[in-house]
């Protein structure tokens, strides 16, 4: 016969003391690990935690932005809560945009390098003489950051540097976001005007007015105008596009010496605009030059439409005045032709 030994100490393990006591044994080996792997200090911020620009948005008073190749470049200042472009003057542009560029520069993490040899900095273009963007941030006082920019390796991904530091990374920046060409920043709606504001359009050889009731009406003419004609072309100046801008000082190039279209607007508060329309020299764009503006806008065809094709007969319509069918008598049937004698004698019987 054989006798079962209990000793009775699995229930015990399972009391509620004893399975405090071993949490808290188990917290205080983790604690002590992390001390140890620590040096006895609280753990440090992931590097991914820390700004790579280190500077806030409004901080910044102007942003310089140039190619690589020292073709082209941009310079954009704050004025109060818009920016222009100083280089074109005080040309306005999309404040919105350059808004949104400061947010996503200085929202910039600094991540681990992906390398740091100067063989790498030539390779990913981020040296300090060969680069694709270089980007210059000013504050109140002065430069307070900058950035070399380089090749793309995927979309929306750059390899980038601060500037005298070894330390290349990949950051997530498009590099077309950054761009130094002056006609991606510019304001596109310098031209546009309010369609019921215009009361008067006079161009070289016809003059368009509005009355009070808001009627049109070309000068010198009795017959009505044509109101789908004139309607397009009051939309067209009201929303009169350009491609981009050429700058402030008059080209012979330009030949504005020789333009195809005078053009005045008169608007509804007495104010006027006036435009004279070139062909640049060997070129299909067009250049408008506003009276009241000192830049020269670059327009293309599509952005003209029909306006320097419109003629005075254009803008008129049908002469219901004059019936065309009057002036036409009515046509009578034609007369039977007489019967030939012979035909008409009755037939004689056959004998």
């Amino acid at each position: 016969m054989s006798v079962q030994s209990d000793t009775g100490w699995r229930p015990d393990l399972l009391a509620p003391i004893v399975m405090g006591l071993a949490g808290l044994l188990v917290l205080q080996i983790l604690l002590a690990l992390g001390l140890n792997l620590g040096g006895g200090r609280a753990l440090a911020p992931s590097a991914a935690d820390i700004p790579l620009l280190g500077i806030a948005p409004d901080q910044v008073q102007s942003l310089r932005i140039e190619n690589g190749d020292g073709t082209e470049s941009v310079t954009l200042v704050r004025r109060n809560d818009t920016w222009v472009d100083v280089d074109l003057d005080e040309l306005p542009v999309q404040s919105a945009k350059v808004e949104q560029v400061l947010e996503e520069l200085t929202a910039l993490k600094r991540p681990l390098p992906i390398a740091t040899s100067e063989e790498a900095r030539e390779r990913f273009k981020v040296a300090d003489d060969a680069f694709e963007r270089r980007l210059t941030l000013d504050g109140e006082a002065g430069p307070i950051a900058g950035l070399l920019i380089g090749d793309s390796p995927g979309f929306r991904r750059v390899f980038a540097r601060l500037p005298g530091e070894p330390a290349v990374y990949e950051l997530r920046l498009a590099l077309s976001d950054v761009s130094a060409r002056r006609d991606d920043w510019i304001e596109v709606g310098l031209l546009r005007l309010e369609g019921e504001q215009i009361t008067r359009i006079a161009a070289n050889e016809w003059i368009l007015s509005k009355d009070e009731a808001g009627v049109w009406a070309l000068a010198d003419e009795d017959r009505p105008i044509d109101e789908e004609t004139v309607s397009a072309l009051v939309l067209r100046l009201a929303n009169l596009g350009y491609r981009g801008v050429l700058g402030v000082v008059d080209d012979p190039a330009y030949r504005q010496q020789d333009p195809l279209m005078d053009l005045e607007i008169g608007l509804a508060d007495g104010s006027k605009r006036r435009y004279r329309i070139s062909q640049a020299e060997d070129s299909q764009d067009y250049v408008l030059k506003a009276a009241d503006r000192p830049w020269f806008f670059k327009l293309s065809e599509f952005d003209l439409g029909e306006l320097l094709d419109i003629e005075v007969a254009d803008l008129l319509g049908a002469d219901d005045s004059a019936d065309p069918s009057a002036s036409v008598e009515p046509s009578s049937p034609p007369e039977t032709p007489p019967m030939p004698e012979e035909l008409s004698e009755e037939p004689q019987p056959a004998e």
